[in-house]
């Protein structure tokens, strides 16, 4: 009768199943999808499923036996720790039987149920060793060859191969809940067992069924022969040193040929690859299916036409030792460039016909393919080879001729249109141009140290490249002027980043032939800033020639210096050789590039010529000069010195040691500080001024000028002690302070305030006098200072909105000056804090309801005693610790953190917004009290005998612990949805744990289950990183109660108290936990973090861990082999591996195995009930 029962309620569940399938589509689509959940998340889900995928009548739609398969794999995953052997075995081949004999089945679902055989496979490989793992893949490569030789039997072999290879590699495997080790150890037997004989196997099905593609009556078995090849050319190959080559291959840069990774398949796969004929087949295939296709519009021929260019790019990418050294045999790897790149050019040339195929919609996959090959062809093979190896006689032109043409072609093609962007011949330019930026980039030095000379062809191939791009994005500019929108202001920042990007791969070209380019962009900048005032003067509508101005004024920044981000800038290698070889009293290109776009910039000093600028030319202008300036003004490379390290390093000591000869020769180059560099500095200073105070409301322009042009003038020392003393300084100090103190002198942005003052007070590093130092920093911050004492007093001012305005732009200069801190202004900067403590907090006090106001006088509280804490006294860190009470305590009083109404209902987005950047502060000035520096400073600063009982006197931990149990309380659960400010509160917590574990057992009852409270629900957090510094947070307090029980310590004490259900607080969270880690998904990331936390836990509380295995196991009491199992896995997570009681590094280690192990078998196991 209870069979008899299951099987009626089996017979239910499957109807229920296959109605909810079906009704997706319809109006009832929410109800079935919640049927459906139910479904998977029931412990019969497998048999449903498999009950479902084995009815052959019409009433399973092609949904429902979608849904069955993927519900099939899902649930044995699910359910594998709690399968025996025979049920393992059985599930896998249930689904490789379904697989092979469900010829008619649809192909989504085949392809579904392939990938489930796939996934069981590997799944269970990770549990057996290597004799098993190939006891599996024979059964299986000997069930797949007994099908037959149909092409619809290939078909579904080749399939389920080409699922085995993708699941066995790391980059495509699904998730299966074991460890990362596992995964490894499976690929490492896959790459020495499976890869070369799937690739094999491939190559002859591939060959076998090509002759039967033209009629179509191979199915697609050829395209699937070639999808194995292509997963199995696709594998990430890791190989041993002695093949020369270690590590996984990673793409080598993120350009627009992104798809492009280095095949590194090693020496024994040379024969199979390499040997004469080996792949003849594989080009002749290609050829004459891209023919086909396009001569009959065949389906199955354009499918073997893109799985063989995909084939072909693959191969493109192949480099390392599989190649024989150059200096023993260098036929094999030329014949094989050879034989890509023919490929290549039979099916894009002539390019005219290609990019037009592509650009009408029935090429742009060919086209895409080929330029990704020929980029990767670039950047593996040698320059030489493009240059100058004929890729023969009947096609009598070298792999660089085929670059040149399709690069041309682009061009004459509008691929610098603004209606271009994003479609193909946009991205197949950018490829191309990333082919020839590896070209000319390889004439430096070669990696083993050997100068090598580019090629003169590439060169002047460069040089013709060139000008077509300068002159195409001249007419792109002209055609862009009128209209509405270029593409790029409506797109915001990400706009300009994707247009500097473009110009970045340009100006890799550009600079190649410096001799012949840079006079061009030089001439055209003259030009056109010489016709500009003329052509306002005449009426004439200027705005063809200011898109023109505007476009090359952005190439030329970009020509003349890289992105120095990150790096000391120094000016790219082809420029620097061209200054060098300037022979004295010529002239000097780069320099003279230089002085037309400071010319160009001068315009905005001239009365007259000013109003022929718009903002938007100025703002670029200003970004061009302080690129260049960064890497060219009075730059650290005096001499080239830095020039001549960088090329020693690498090889190439005597062209760097030749170009440090020629630029010290004169005088370090132009625009040194002996050679032109403060009249330069000079004029930029002006420059900025002007674009400051001359375009009112042009805020873009103005934050150009404080947050890129002064930033660079002030980043070194040699810039600013020439600032010092220019009258033009002086006068944008006056003008930044006047704008605080009398409005309508310069009006812009709070913000700008900021930048400005930043830039300003930098210099102060370069002020050796006290007094002077004092004065200056003084006279920088007094201005704000001014304005506060103003603003805290009148509240009816403060407001006002230009009370309110005068207010940030107060506070934003102070949080300049704060940020320009350093040892010499330090004391300046803190003594005024110190004097203007009750304005800031009366500020605090009357600008409660103004969230701008408020949120910036708690980010510059923060930030002072960020900046502040390097270079403080054991006094002034009391003073700091008081002060930032003081801030968090006026902030919780003020009832700003409160984002609920007085009925409850929430607030506006907005209001939570606002409370949670002002929360936010207040925690990150809790973590700059706690971090080490302060208690260094009570250290270093008081004498040896009294540091240690004036550091336990200035309480650290006490203060953030007070302050922490304020902010709490303003943590509310609408905050805790901003994922910065709960990883903000949870980094902090694991530190306050794991550092002062003492004084968190020193703190009264509520304190503490505040603490314990907030921790719990980090435990539960979704995020990973707030689960995981809970967890570490866990496991610090446990190991301290751990480490004080053995030591006969009191530990957390009282805290310790048990609660209701007889369990104490660790025992409490060591439910939750393991709650967590048996019952929820996503959880196997998590392991080490939680295996660290339960480890001291378990030691400690063993008694109420075993009370939580019983109660575990109470839960499948029902099947006696389940209890079995669960009784074994609790036994074995607490003595597998050689475990110990304690909580060393390596019994952490075995712990976090057993911990892996444990959840495999338990989850499976309870996820049956």
């Amino acid at each position: 009768p209870e069979c008899a029962t299951r099987i009626v309620m089996s017979e239910h569940e499957c109807r229920a199943f296959i109605a909810a399938a079906n009704a997706l589509a319809t109006a009832d689509r929410v109800e079935a999808e919640r049927e459906l959940v139910r479904i998977r998340t029931s412990a019969h889900a497998r048999g449903i499923a498999r009950e479902v995928l084995s009815r052959g009548d019409s009433s399973v739609s092609l949904d429902a036996a979608f849904h069955a398969s993927v519900m099939y794999r899902a649930a044995v995953l699910r359910d594998w720790g709690g399968l025996t052997a025979h049920e393992r075995e059985d599930a896998r081949d249930f689904a490789l039987s379904w697989t092979l004999t469900s010829v008619q089945a649809p192909s989504v679902v085949r392809k579904s149920m392939s990938d489930a055989c796939a996934v069981f496979l590997k799944r269970a490989c990770v549990d057996a060793d290597d004799s098993g793992k190939m006891a599996m893949l024979h059964a299986t490569e000997a069930r797949v060859q007994a099908m037959g030789g149909s092409a619809d039997a290939a078909v579904i072999g080749l399939g389920v191969y080409a699922a085995l290879v993708s699941e066995f590699a790391p980059g495509t495997a699904s998730a299966l809940g074991c460890s990362w080790e596992k995964h490894e150890q499976s690929r490492a037997s896959a790459e020495k067992n499976i890869l070369k004989p799937f690739f094999t196997h491939g190559v002859n099905a591939a060959k076998a069924w090509s002759a039967k593609v033209g009629d179509g009556s191979d199915h697609g078995a050829c395209a699937g022969a070639l999808l194995l090849m292509n997963g199995v050319l696709n594998w990430d190959f890791n190989r041993d040193v002695s093949y020369g080559f270690r590590g996984r291959a990673f793409p080598s840069t993120e350009s627009a040929a992104n798809a492009f990774v280095r095949l590194t398949p090693g020496i024994e796969w040379r024969e199979i690859l390499l040997a004469p004929g080996a792949l003849d087949w594989l080009y002749e295939l290609h050829a004459s299916a891209e023919n086909a296709a396009l001569a009959s519009g065949s389906m199955e021929a354009k499918r073997v036409a893109a799985a063989s260019r995909k084939t072909l790019s693959a191969l493109c990418t192949l480099s390392g030792c599989v190649f024989p050294p150059k200096d023993a045999d260098d036929s094999l790897r030329v014949g094989h460039f050879v034989r890509c790149a023919r490929a290549i050019a039979s099916y894009l040339l002539p390019a005219s016909k290609s990019v037009h195929a592509a650009i009408e919609g029935y090429g742009e996959d060919a086209l895409i393919d080929g330029c990704r090959s020929l980029y990767a062809l670039a950047s593996v093979h040698e320059a030489q080879d493009f240059a100058a190896v004929s890729l023969g006689a009947d096609l009598n032109k070298t792999a660089l001729d085929v670059l040149g043409e399709l690069t041309l072609e682009c061009l004459n093609q509008d691929a610098l249109s603004v209606h271009a962007e994003g479609t193909v011949v946009d991205e197949c330019l950018k490829m191309l141009l990333e082919s020839w930026g590896a070209l000319v980039n390889k004439g430096m030095f070669a990696p083993g140290g050997t100068e090598v000379a580019t090629p003169v062809a590439i060169l002047e191939g460069a040089a013709k490249v060139s000008q077509a791009y300068i002159l195409a994005g001249l007419k792109a500019a002209r055609d862009g002027a009128h209209e509405e929108d270029d593409g790029h202001e409506e797109e915001g920042k990400a706009g300009a980043k994707a247009l500097d990007a473009r110009l970045e791969l340009a100006a890799q070209v550009l600079r190649a032939h410096p001799a012949s380019t840079l006079p061009m962009l030089g001439q055209i900048l003259v030009e056109k800033r010489a016709t500009l005032p003329a052509c306002m003067a005449s009426g004439q509508d200027p705005s063809e020639l200011l898109e023109e101005l505007w476009w090359a004024t952005r190439l030329v920044g970009h020509v003349l210096a890289d992105d120095g981000d990150g790096e000391t800038p120094i000016p790219p290698d082809s420029l620097a050789a061209a200054s060098a070889s300037t022979p004295a009293g010529g002239q000097n290109c780069v320099v003279e590039l230089a002085r037309a776009l400071i010319d160009t910039g001068c315009m905005a000093l001239d009365v007259n010529a000013r109003g022929a600028l718009s903002a938007r030319l100025t703002e670029t202008i200003v970004w061009s000069l302080a690129r260049w300036a960064d890497t060219y003004l009075m730059s650290e490379d005096t001499g080239g010195n830095l020039h001549a390290a960088i090329y020693a390093a690498a090889g190439g000591v005597r062209r760097g040691t030749d170009i440090a000869n020629k630029l010290a020769q004169g005088g370090g180059g132009m625009f040194s500080e002996g050679n032109g560099g403060p009249q330069a500095l000079d004029a930029l200073v002006q420059i900025g001024t002007a674009a400051l105070s001359h375009w009112p409301g042009e805020t873009s322009l103005q934050k150009t000028a404080g947050f890129v042009l002064f930033p660079v003038l002030t980043r070194r020392k040699t810039l600013c002690k020439h600032l010092i003393a220019m009258p033009s300084w002086t006068t944008l100090r006056q003008a930044a302070a006047g704008a605080q103190r009398e409005r309508g002198v310069v009006a812009f942005p709070p913000e700008v305030h900021r930048g400005l003052s930043e830039c300003i007070g930098r210099v102060t590093a370069v002020i050796d006098e006290p007094s002077a130092c004092e004065a200056y920093a003084t006279d920088l911050i007094s201005p704000a200072g001014e304005v506060l004492a103003l603003v805290s007093v009148d509240h009816a001012g403060l407001h006002h909105p230009e009370g309110e305005a005068r207010a940030c732009a107060a506070l934003e200069a102070l949080r300049g000056g704060v940020r320009a801190t350093n040892g010499r202004s330090q004391a300046t900067i803190f003594n005024f804090f110190v004097s203007a403590i009750e304005h800031l907090l009366n500020l605090q006090n009357l600008a409660k309801d103004l969230a701008r106001v408020t949120k910036l006088l708690l980010r510059l509280s923060e930030e002072f005693i960020e900046l502040n804490s390097p270079y403080l006294n054991a006094q002034q860190v009391d003073w700091i610790c008081r002060y930032c009470l003081r801030v968090i305590e006026t902030y919780a009083t003020s009832g700003r953190g409160n984002v609920k109404s007085d009925t409850g209902a929430l607030l506006s987005q907005e209001a939570v917004k606002e409370a949670y950047k002002e929360v936010r502060a207040l925690l990150k000035m809790l973590t700059h009290l706690s971090s080490g520096n302060l208690h260094d400073a009570i250290i270093e600063s008081a004498p040896a005998d009294e540091a240690a009982a004036l550091a336990a006197k200035m309480d650290i931990a006490h203060v953030v612990f007070t302050g922490l149990n304020t902010v709490i309380p303003l943590i509310t659960d609408e905050l805790l949805k901003f994922p910065k400010l709960c990883k903000q509160y949870f980094e902090l917590l694991a530190y306050m744990l794991e550092a002062y574990p003492k004084k968190v057992a020193q703190l009264d009852g509520s304190m503490f289950a505040t603490l314990m409270s907030t921790l719990e629900f980090g435990l539960k957090h979704a995020n990973e990183i707030v689960s995981k510094e809970s967890m570490t947070a866990l496991g610090a307090l446990a190991t301290f109660q751990c480490n004080s029980a053995k030591a006969s310590a009191p530990g957390l004490g009282a805290h310790m108290a048990p609660n209701a259900e007889g369990l104490s607080i660790l025992g409490h969270l060591m439910r939750v936990l393991f709650q967590r880690l048996v019952f929820e998904e996503a959880v196997f990331d998590l392991v080490d973090e939680a295996a660290d936390a339960l480890l001291p836990i378990i030691l400690y509380e063993r008694q109420a861990y075993e009370s939580l295995a019983q109660t575990l196991m109470a839960s499948v009491s029902a099947d006696a082999r389940s209890v079995e199992l669960m009784s074994n896995a609790f036994t074995q997570l607490t003595s597998a591996n050689g475990l110990t009681q304690g909580v060393d590094r390596m019994n952490k280690r075995r712990f976090r195995r057993n911990l892996a192990e444990f959840l495999t078998v338990t989850r499976g196991v309870v996820r049956q009930q």
